[in-house]
């Protein structure tokens, strides 16, 4: 999806990024075509010795000025070398009109407007159920193991439904990212709803732990992966100013999602089976997330009639990115170890001595406050970048599990204490994720899916190979050093996401 419909991003990637270079029409696939003596003209400014280049047909295609308005034609073209074009928000969100055929074109506006909300609303609740009702599977775990049906399964066994759960929702987001040039992202979207709900319906009819694993576990987590990556890449199309602090609010539907349902299921289980609690939440998805999907609306019809384009050696370029490289390791490493106190909260604060039910409630506070962590640490990343945002997030995510997470054993109020800033400030990494996908894209149209799928890929590596970690860590140590060594375990993987973070906040911009 070309972030080149987006008003006046071009422009801002440009003077950020000396490194973005601009491409002919051709090349980035406009569904307009233009002729010679309209895609001709140019706009030139220099900044810093630097002479960057801006077609008039780019401007015409974001909806900058209207070809009809002679008077701003000229403005616009007149400008001389060292004078920088500006666009205003009246202009956006103008009518564009095609001189050559008469037809009328809407691009909706950015930061706001009906569409807008309707992002957010919709990927609100999307984020709920792929990942607020996920990170409340220690409430299954704990149910699954009183089963007659799992009585001979062991801990890590069942721990697996809900690793490949959230696992597989981001390492699915690489194929969504292949299959983004074959399907439009609203195709995927009703497909990743649809899946999700055959997924827990399936479950429902579960007898061995097996069928959990392949349903409640993989085929859930695959259906998300669908419905929530191919989410993600409307918050840059419909977001730019606000970018970050969209992306928060979004992130937060996991935080509200997260706060209620551990209570819900656990009094669902505790009234009914969890045959019924599984079959309900299946009704849930059907209305809200498929719903939500409808809502959604393109910002222009490229989405809507995307071409059968193939892939090709080129678009993987940004694995070459330095930028890209460094950012991987930040997403890998924060990956390993984020996921594990999630899992792990509930057992160790029964470990402590509290009740089941109190343990619940520790569980729904940390996710409470990621609802706090995704808003402020996505205004951070509007205000001061993506690679501070990183830092401040995995930095004190780290510290809160090395000070108070490895002393918890000493005083429960601790352990309240690591959940919620673990809790705020370990769940915020996420809100940078549209701005570094954006600044390492560039102008490339079929660059932000792809990239966005690598990060996805290896965050879920990361989800999927540190949780296990985490449970052998445990399991192999008893007492207060196998919870010990799982913090060290944890509290380094972030360290070193911190320290890749450092390294692009002091990398020189010119560097790509």
């Amino acid at each position: 999806m070309s972030l080149l419909e987006e008003d006046i991003t071009s422009i801002a990637l440009t003077e950020r990024r000396s490194s973005l270079v601009r491409r002919p029409n051709q090349e980035r696939g406009f569904p307009l075509q233009r002729n010679e003596s309209e895609t001709n003209s140019t706009i030139r400014r220099n900044s810093k010795d630097r002479v960057v280049e801006f077609e008039e047909s780019t401007l015409i295609e974001s909806g900058t000025y209207d070809l009809t308005n002679q008077q701003q034609r000229t403005e616009v073209l007149e400008l001389t070398p060292n004078q920088t074009p500006t666009i205003s928000r009246a202009n956006s969100d103008a009518n564009l009109v095609a001189s050559s055929t008469g037809v009328e074109f809407s691009l909706p506006p950015v930061d706001g407007g009906f569409n807008a909300w309707m992002v957010l609303l919709g990927g609100f609740v999307i984020e709920g159920f792929v990942w607020g009702y996920t990170s409340s599977f220690s409430v299954y775990l704990q149910h699954y193991q009183k089963q007659p049906e799992f009585a001979g399964a062991s801990v890590t066994e069942l721990t697996i439904i809900g690793t490949l759960a959230t696992g597989i929702s981001y390492i699915g987001g690489f194929l969504v990212g292949l299959l983004g040039g074959r399907f439009t992202l609203k195709t995927m979207m009703y497909a990743g709803s649809v899946t999700m709900v055959i997924a827990l319906v399936a479950a429902s009819f579960a007898t061995q732990v097996w069928h959990l694993i392949l349903t409640q576990g993989f085929l859930f987590g695959l259906g998300g992966a669908f419905v929530y990556n191919s989410l993600c890449m409307f918050i840059p199309i419909y977001f730019f100013k606000y970018r970050g602090i969209a992306s928060g609010f979004i992130y937060a539907g996991a935080g509200v999602f997260g706060l209620a349902c551990p209570t819900l299921i656990d009094m669902s289980l505790k009234s009914i089976d969890w045959r019924w609690t599984l079959r309900i939440v299946a009704l849930f998805v059907l209305v809200f997330c498929l719903g939500s999907s409808f809502v959604i609306r393109p910002r222009h019809s490229t989405d809507d009639a995307r071409s059968y384009a193939s892939l090709s050696r080129k678009d993987f370029a940004f694995i070459k990115n330095k930028r890209f490289l460094i950012m991987a390791g930040a997403v890998l490493f924060q990956g390993l170890g984020f996921f594990v106190p999630n899992l792990f909260i509930q057992p160790y604060a029964q470990w402590l001595g509290s009740s089941e039910q109190v343990s619940t409630i520790m569980l729904s506070i940390l996710n409470a406050a990621t609802i706090i962590g995704q808003l402020a640490l996505g205004h951070v990343c509007d205000r001061y970048g993506y690679a501070t945002s990183a830092v401040i997030s995995s930095g004190i995510a780290s510290l809160s599990v090395f000070l108070l997470w490895g002393f918890a054993g000493q005083s429960f109020g601790l352990l309240i204490a690591f959940a919620v800033i673990y809790g705020t400030f370990g769940s915020g990494f996420t809100s940078s994720f549209p701005s570094i996908v954006t600044d390492i894209a560039g102008t490339e149209y079929r660059k932000p899916i792809l990239i966005n799928g690598v990060f996805m890929l290896l965050r879920g590596i990361g989800n999927v190979v540190g949780n296990p970690i985490g449970s052998v860590i445990l399991t192999s140590t008893s007492g207060a050093a196998g919870w010990a060594d799982m913090s060290y375990f944890v509290g380094s993987t972030l360290i070193a996401s911190a320290v890749c973070g450092a390294v692009i906040r002091f990398m020189p911009s010119r560097i790509a």
